[in-house]
């Protein structure tokens, strides 16, 4: 059997939100596998499509097995999370403009708070909001501050399944399958890391891919807040700052910043759930809703990611947010507890 042209050329992109790791658990052409399981191939099908032995076919399911990705029910395997094909994938994306929209206006009218509150901080002696604009509005405000709001609220975002696995018994988090560019995950993101100083963390937030490519200065700053921390090179955070050449937000300004960032969250809820009836009759409409138990969290995770991306090419056009020339920001600020996706 010659593998289907739709294998062959087909670009296939998997994203996760939560806490966990499924990627230890993926080794060459198991994204093809779960597609494959996914298009209701039989193993013996698989097996002649990718050329590969049983042997080696069961070692690639049981790895995904292992890592809840998959269920076995009549000895049959079944992908456990949402797997979009093309056409559902790009009306997902092009309906989301809508709420990214409505994310935007509802940000714009803000504005003046936002400013307002950021002119009080210490950190506003030294940079302008302009300056941190894409940490602390496009990271703080519209990524982790929504799905925040969403998760605390209950009705569109119901919690991430649980996934555990032997290296990960504390997995939880939202996983899906995207036919397409990897924009259709949502292009813009978070990567934080956990600071030595208890409630300290230093974040990165913009764009991982840049004209095709991953986004090296990102990358490089990462990796060098990584080195930074292996070392003893660095005693506080303020000096890991400096160390990185990146602003600091102190505990007090990050605490008056993460209850402007609730308050406006909860207003762009607000506006979000205004909508929740056309957005639901919409994802009712899509196979992807009778798929598993899980597609509505993990749908509106991936809606809600691709929504605020939106917003954020709206309000950097009209020069709200602005646009640094390396596509990203980064920072280190003072965080109680779990936040976005984690929070309880």
């Amino acid at each position: 059997m010659k593998i289907p042209e739709i294998y062959a050329n087909r670009n296939i992109v998997l994203s996760m939100a939560g806490s966990g790791n499924p990627w230890d658990y993926f080794i060459p052409s198991s994204k093809l596998t779960l597609r494959a399981l996914h298009d209701g191939y039989s193993i013996a099908e698989i097996q002649e499509l990718f050329q590969v032995t049983e042997e080696k076919l069961q070692e690639k399911i049981d790895l995904l097995m292992d890592a809840n990705l998959l269920r076995k029910e009549n000895d049959n395997y079944y992908p456990t999370f949402l797997i979009a094909d093309e056409k559902e994938t790009l009306e997902t994306f092009n309906h989301s403009k809508i709420f990214g929209r409505i994310i935007a206006d509802e940000l714009t009218k803000n504005w003046e708070e936002i400013e307002n509150k950021f002119a009080e901080l210490e950190i506003s002696q030294t940079f302008s909001i302009k300056d941190l604009s894409l940490a602390l509005v496009g990271s703080k405000i519209l990524d982790i501050g929504l799905l925040e709001a969403l998760v605390k609220d209950r009705t569109l975002l119901i919690p991430a399944p649980k996934r555990p696995s032997p290296k990960r018994p504390d997995a939880q988090y939202y996983f899906f399958m995207l036919d397409g560019e990897v924009e259709y995950l949502g292009k813009y993101g978070e990567e934080s890391r956990d600071l030595p100083w208890e409630n300290w963390h230093f974040f990165t937030f913009g764009l991982n891919i840049v004209n095709v490519k991953y986004n090296e200065p990102r990358g490089r700053i990462e990796e060098r807040c990584d080195e930074l921390l292996k070392s003893t090179e660095v005693k506080t955070p303020d000096e890991l700052a400096s160390k990185l050449g990146i602003p600091i937000l102190s505990r007090e300004d990050s605490l008056v910043w993460k209850e402007l960032t609730e308050k406006v969250a909860n207003r762009l809820l607000l506006r979000i759930k205004e909508k929740e009836k056309e957005l639901l009759e919409f994802y009712n409409n899509l196979k992807i809703s009778k798929y598993t138990n899980n597609s509505l969290g993990e749908f509106i995770c991936w809606y809600i990611h691709i929504a605020y991306s939106w917003a954020i090419d709206y309000l950097v056009e009209e020069e709200i947010i602005f646009m640094p020339a390396e596509k990203f920001g980064s920072l280190i600020i003072y965080t109680k507890g779990p936040q976005g996706l984690l929070v309880k």
